[in-house]
Protein backbone atom coordinates (compact mmCIF):
# COMPACT_ATOMS: atom_id res chain seq x y z
CA UNK A 1 0.00 0.00 0.00
CA UNK A 2 1.34 3.25 -0.97
CA UNK A 3 2.19 6.28 1.54
CA UNK A 4 -0.58 8.55 -0.43
CA UNK A 5 -3.69 5.95 -0.26
CA UNK A 6 -2.67 5.11 3.66
CA UNK A 7 -3.09 8.91 4.10
CA UNK A 8 -6.33 9.08 2.31
CA UNK A 9 -7.31 6.05 4.45
CA UNK A 10 -6.52 7.99 7.35
CA UNK A 11 -8.44 11.07 6.77
CA UNK A 12 -11.47 9.37 5.75
CA UNK A 13 -11.20 7.92 9.32
CA UNK A 14 -10.62 10.98 10.62
CA UNK A 15 -13.76 12.88 9.13
CA UNK A 16 -16.23 9.55 10.34
CA UNK A 17 -14.87 9.84 13.99
CA UNK A 18 -15.26 13.68 13.77
CA UNK A 19 -19.03 13.12 12.12
CA UNK A 20 -19.82 10.75 15.11
CA UNK A 21 -18.60 12.93 17.18
CA UNK A 22 -20.93 16.07 16.08
CA UNK A 23 -23.99 13.46 15.78
CA UNK A 24 -22.77 12.84 19.40
CA UNK A 25 -22.88 16.30 20.60
CA UNK A 26 -25.42 17.51 19.06
CA UNK A 27 -27.91 14.54 20.58
CA UNK A 28 -26.60 15.69 24.39
CA UNK A 29 -26.54 19.23 24.00
CA UNK A 30 -29.16 20.65 21.44
CA UNK A 31 -32.06 18.03 21.77
CA UNK A 32 -35.14 18.56 23.80
CA UNK A 33 -37.06 16.35 26.33
CA UNK A 34 -40.50 15.22 25.18
CA UNK A 35 -41.91 17.59 28.43
CA UNK A 36 -40.16 20.30 26.79
CA UNK A 37 -42.32 22.45 24.48
CA UNK A 38 -42.37 26.00 22.60
CA UNK A 39 -45.22 27.27 24.99
CA UNK A 40 -42.76 26.19 28.29
CA UNK A 41 -39.94 27.90 27.04
CA UNK A 42 -41.83 30.94 25.92
CA UNK A 43 -43.43 30.81 30.08
CA UNK A 44 -39.46 30.54 31.48
CA UNK A 45 -38.29 33.45 33.63
CA UNK A 46 -34.96 34.03 34.97
CA UNK A 47 -34.94 36.09 38.11
CA UNK A 48 -31.87 38.55 37.68
CA UNK A 49 -30.56 39.50 40.97
CA UNK A 50 -28.02 41.48 41.67
CA UNK A 51 -25.21 41.32 44.91
CA UNK A 52 -25.77 44.37 47.22
CA UNK A 53 -28.23 46.64 44.76
CA UNK A 54 -30.43 47.84 47.49
CA UNK A 55 -32.42 51.03 49.19
CA UNK A 56 -31.96 51.88 52.88
CA UNK A 57 -33.41 54.50 54.84
CA UNK A 58 -32.79 55.70 58.46
CA UNK A 59 -32.41 58.32 60.99
CA UNK A 60 -28.92 58.88 63.32
CA UNK A 61 -28.02 61.09 66.44
CA UNK A 62 -24.75 62.27 68.13
CA UNK A 63 -22.14 64.67 68.93
CA UNK A 64 -19.78 66.90 67.22
CA UNK A 65 -16.84 68.30 68.46
CA UNK A 66 -15.49 71.84 67.05
CA UNK A 67 -12.06 73.02 66.24
CA UNK A 68 -11.23 75.57 63.80
CA UNK A 69 -8.41 76.40 61.48
CA UNK A 70 -7.08 79.88 62.01
CA UNK A 71 -4.49 82.18 60.21
CA UNK A 72 -2.62 83.87 61.95
CA UNK A 73 -2.41 80.32 64.03
CA UNK A 74 -4.54 80.84 67.65
CA UNK A 75 -4.51 79.01 70.46
CA UNK A 76 -7.45 76.83 70.41
CA UNK A 77 -8.96 73.90 71.64
CA UNK A 78 -11.87 70.69 70.83
CA UNK A 79 -15.58 72.20 71.89
CA UNK A 80 -18.30 69.40 72.07
CA UNK A 81 -21.71 70.38 71.16
CA UNK A 82 -24.83 68.06 71.16
CA UNK A 83 -27.05 66.71 69.91
CA UNK A 84 -26.60 66.45 66.00
CA UNK A 85 -29.11 64.41 64.67
CA UNK A 86 -30.71 63.64 61.20
CA UNK A 87 -31.70 61.16 58.43
CA UNK A 88 -30.25 59.62 55.49
CA UNK A 89 -31.19 57.89 52.22
CA UNK A 90 -28.63 55.24 50.49
CA UNK A 91 -29.02 53.63 47.28
CA UNK A 92 -26.38 50.51 47.08
CA UNK A 93 -25.44 49.22 43.76
CA UNK A 94 -22.90 47.82 41.57
CA UNK A 95 -21.31 49.42 39.89
CA UNK A 96 -20.01 48.83 36.16
CA UNK A 97 -21.49 45.17 37.27
CA UNK A 98 -18.58 43.76 38.42
CA UNK A 99 -17.89 46.23 41.93
CA UNK A 100 -20.72 45.17 44.53
CA UNK A 101 -19.16 47.32 46.93
CA UNK A 102 -20.71 51.06 46.33
CA UNK A 103 -23.04 53.12 47.42
CA UNK A 104 -24.60 56.56 47.38
CA UNK A 105 -25.93 58.36 50.09
CA UNK A 106 -28.07 61.89 50.31
CA UNK A 107 -29.46 63.34 53.97
CA UNK A 108 -29.81 66.27 55.92
CA UNK A 109 -28.59 66.87 59.40
CA UNK A 110 -28.92 69.53 62.39
CA UNK A 111 -25.27 70.22 63.15
CA UNK A 112 -22.82 72.63 64.91
CA UNK A 113 -19.77 74.72 64.38
CA UNK A 114 -18.09 76.84 66.69
CA UNK A 115 -14.66 77.23 67.99
CA UNK A 116 -13.27 77.91 71.60
CA UNK A 117 -9.85 79.92 72.21
CA UNK A 118 -7.93 78.66 75.50
CA UNK A 119 -5.44 80.28 78.07
CA UNK A 120 -1.74 79.90 77.94
CA UNK A 121 -0.34 77.80 80.07
CA UNK A 122 2.57 79.44 79.57
CA UNK A 123 1.04 83.16 80.32
CA UNK A 124 -2.31 81.96 82.39
CA UNK A 125 -4.30 84.61 80.37
CA UNK A 126 -6.08 84.03 77.57
CA UNK A 127 -4.40 85.55 74.38
CA UNK A 128 -7.15 85.30 71.86
CA UNK A 129 -10.42 86.52 71.71
CA UNK A 130 -12.51 87.13 68.84
CA UNK A 131 -12.22 90.90 67.49
CA UNK A 132 -14.93 93.52 67.67
CA UNK A 133 -17.12 91.11 70.02
CA UNK A 134 -14.53 90.15 72.98
CA UNK A 135 -15.71 86.29 72.83
CA UNK A 136 -13.37 83.37 73.73
CA UNK A 137 -15.90 80.71 73.27
CA UNK A 138 -18.65 81.04 69.92
CA UNK A 139 -21.28 78.40 69.51
CA UNK A 140 -23.73 77.99 65.98
CA UNK A 141 -26.46 75.68 65.09
CA UNK A 142 -26.13 74.77 61.55
CA UNK A 143 -28.36 72.67 59.50
CA UNK A 144 -26.93 70.51 56.63
CA UNK A 145 -27.44 68.97 53.85
CA UNK A 146 -24.66 66.47 52.19
CA UNK A 147 -24.45 64.25 49.29
CA UNK A 148 -21.62 61.42 49.73
CA UNK A 149 -20.55 58.38 47.92
CA UNK A 150 -18.88 55.56 49.95
CA UNK A 151 -17.39 51.92 49.89
CA UNK A 152 -18.79 49.58 52.05
CA UNK A 153 -17.18 45.70 52.54
CA UNK A 154 -19.14 43.13 54.19
CA UNK A 155 -16.93 40.85 56.29
CA UNK A 156 -19.36 38.41 57.93
CA UNK A 157 -23.16 38.29 57.31
CA UNK A 158 -23.78 40.68 60.11
CA UNK A 159 -20.72 42.81 59.73
CA UNK A 160 -19.54 45.63 57.17
CA UNK A 161 -17.52 48.47 57.16
CA UNK A 162 -18.05 51.85 55.70
CA UNK A 163 -16.16 54.88 54.31
CA UNK A 164 -17.45 57.84 53.11
CA UNK A 165 -16.35 60.67 51.37
CA UNK A 166 -19.08 63.52 50.13
CA UNK A 167 -20.25 67.56 49.71
CA UNK A 168 -22.12 69.55 52.00
CA UNK A 169 -23.90 72.81 52.42
CA UNK A 170 -25.80 74.94 55.37
CA UNK A 171 -26.61 77.86 57.42
CA UNK A 172 -25.61 79.41 60.47
CA UNK A 173 -29.09 79.57 61.82
CA UNK A 174 -27.82 81.48 64.79
CA UNK A 175 -25.30 82.30 67.12
CA UNK A 176 -23.81 82.20 71.15
CA UNK A 177 -20.49 83.94 72.50
CA UNK A 178 -19.31 83.53 75.65
CA UNK A 179 -17.28 86.62 76.72
CA UNK A 180 -13.76 86.89 77.91
CA UNK A 181 -13.96 88.17 81.07
CA UNK A 182 -12.26 91.59 80.16
CA UNK A 183 -14.81 92.01 78.30
CA UNK A 184 -17.77 90.88 79.96
CA UNK A 185 -18.58 94.10 81.87
CA UNK A 186 -19.05 96.36 78.45
CA UNK A 187 -22.44 96.66 77.06
CA UNK A 188 -20.95 97.12 73.82
CA UNK A 189 -19.99 93.15 73.83
CA UNK A 190 -22.41 92.30 76.03
CA UNK A 191 -24.99 93.40 73.43
CA UNK A 192 -22.86 90.93 70.61
CA UNK A 193 -23.76 87.62 72.22
CA UNK A 194 -26.51 86.11 70.16
CA UNK A 195 -26.17 88.42 67.21
CA UNK A 196 -24.51 87.97 63.61
CA UNK A 197 -22.02 91.02 63.43
CA UNK A 198 -22.34 92.24 59.47
CA UNK A 199 -19.10 90.98 59.02
CA UNK A 200 -19.80 87.23 59.38
CA UNK A 201 -20.91 84.42 56.90
CA UNK A 202 -23.66 82.68 57.68
CA UNK A 203 -23.28 80.08 54.55
CA UNK A 204 -21.16 77.14 55.62
CA UNK A 205 -20.27 74.59 52.68
CA UNK A 206 -17.84 72.64 52.33
CA UNK A 207 -16.16 68.50 52.17
CA UNK A 208 -16.98 66.05 54.89
CA UNK A 209 -16.38 62.25 55.32
CA UNK A 210 -16.34 59.45 57.56
CA UNK A 211 -15.42 56.00 58.80
CA UNK A 212 -17.32 53.34 60.35
CA UNK A 213 -18.95 49.91 60.97
CA UNK A 214 -22.75 48.51 60.24
CA UNK A 215 -24.27 45.42 61.79
CA UNK A 216 -26.97 44.10 59.99
CA UNK A 217 -29.80 42.01 61.05
CA UNK A 218 -31.86 42.02 58.05
CA UNK A 219 -33.90 44.65 57.36
CA UNK A 220 -32.36 46.30 60.39
CA UNK A 221 -28.71 47.82 60.05
CA UNK A 222 -27.01 49.69 62.73
CA UNK A 223 -24.45 52.32 61.85
CA UNK A 224 -21.89 53.59 63.52
CA UNK A 225 -20.15 56.30 62.00
CA UNK A 226 -16.98 58.58 63.34
CA UNK A 227 -16.95 61.83 60.80
CA UNK A 228 -14.98 64.89 59.79
CA UNK A 229 -15.98 67.80 58.10
CA UNK A 230 -14.03 70.70 56.71
CA UNK A 231 -15.81 73.85 55.63
CA UNK A 232 -14.60 76.23 52.78
CA UNK A 233 -16.02 79.50 54.00
CA UNK A 234 -14.77 81.64 56.55
CA UNK A 235 -16.52 82.14 59.83
CA UNK A 236 -16.40 85.99 58.72
CA UNK A 237 -15.17 88.38 55.82
CA UNK A 238 -11.17 88.27 56.73
CA UNK A 239 -10.28 91.71 56.04
CA UNK A 240 -13.18 92.61 58.71
CA UNK A 241 -10.76 93.87 61.83
CA UNK A 242 -7.92 94.85 59.56
CA UNK A 243 -8.03 96.30 55.92
CA UNK A 244 -4.40 95.28 55.21
CA UNK A 245 -4.51 92.23 57.50
CA UNK A 246 -6.42 89.03 56.79
CA UNK A 247 -7.36 86.31 59.05
CA UNK A 248 -9.05 83.77 58.17
CA UNK A 249 -11.26 80.95 60.18
CA UNK A 250 -12.63 77.51 58.72
CA UNK A 251 -14.68 75.23 60.32
CA UNK A 252 -12.87 72.11 61.14
CA UNK A 253 -14.88 69.71 63.42
CA UNK A 254 -15.76 66.01 63.96
CA UNK A 255 -18.73 63.92 65.06
CA UNK A 256 -19.80 60.57 66.17
CA UNK A 257 -23.16 59.31 65.45
CA UNK A 258 -24.97 55.99 66.03
CA UNK A 259 -27.90 55.09 63.31
CA UNK A 260 -30.55 52.69 62.41
CA UNK A 261 -31.57 51.91 59.25
CA UNK A 262 -34.26 50.23 57.31
CA UNK A 263 -33.83 48.33 53.87
CA UNK A 264 -36.67 49.23 51.46
CA UNK A 265 -35.41 46.66 49.09
CA UNK A 266 -34.43 43.16 49.84
CA UNK A 267 -30.37 42.80 50.53
CA UNK A 268 -28.96 40.52 48.19
CA UNK A 269 -25.05 39.21 48.77
CA UNK A 270 -23.17 39.39 52.07
CA UNK A 271 -19.16 37.99 52.06
CA UNK A 272 -17.04 37.74 49.02
CA UNK A 273 -17.80 33.98 49.03
CA UNK A 274 -21.54 34.62 49.17
CA UNK A 275 -21.17 37.03 46.16
CA UNK A 276 -19.56 34.30 44.20
CA UNK A 277 -21.77 31.99 45.25
CA UNK A 278 -24.67 33.85 44.20
CA UNK A 279 -23.37 34.98 40.72
CA UNK A 280 -22.37 31.27 39.94
CA UNK A 281 -26.55 30.39 40.56
CA UNK A 282 -27.47 33.01 38.31
CA UNK A 283 -25.29 31.95 35.30
CA UNK A 284 -26.45 29.05 36.03
CA UNK A 285 -30.10 29.35 35.79
CA UNK A 286 -29.03 31.61 32.51
CA UNK A 287 -27.63 28.48 30.44
CA UNK A 288 -29.64 26.15 31.54
CA UNK A 289 -32.46 28.38 29.69
CA UNK A 290 -30.31 29.64 27.21
CA UNK A 291 -29.14 25.39 26.41
CA UNK A 292 -32.54 24.32 26.79
CA UNK A 293 -33.87 26.89 23.94
CA UNK A 294 -31.91 25.39 21.28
Amino acid sequence: MTGRKIILIGLLLLAGLTSRAQVDLDAEFFSLPDDITGEYLDSVTVQKMSPNNYWAAGVFGGVTANYGMFNPTRYTRWMLQYPAYGFSVIRHYTMFNMFPNMALEFGAQMGHEGYEFKVNKETGVRTNVEPGTGAYKVYMRVPEVFFLTHFHGDLTDHFKFMFKIGIYGGYRLDIKRDLDERYASYEQYRSTQNMFMDYDRRPSYGVRGGLGIGLMFDPIEIHVMVQGKWGWNSFWNPDYAHQYYYRFGYPLDAGLTIGVYYQITPRFGHTGSQLRKLAKKIVEEENKVKNAQY
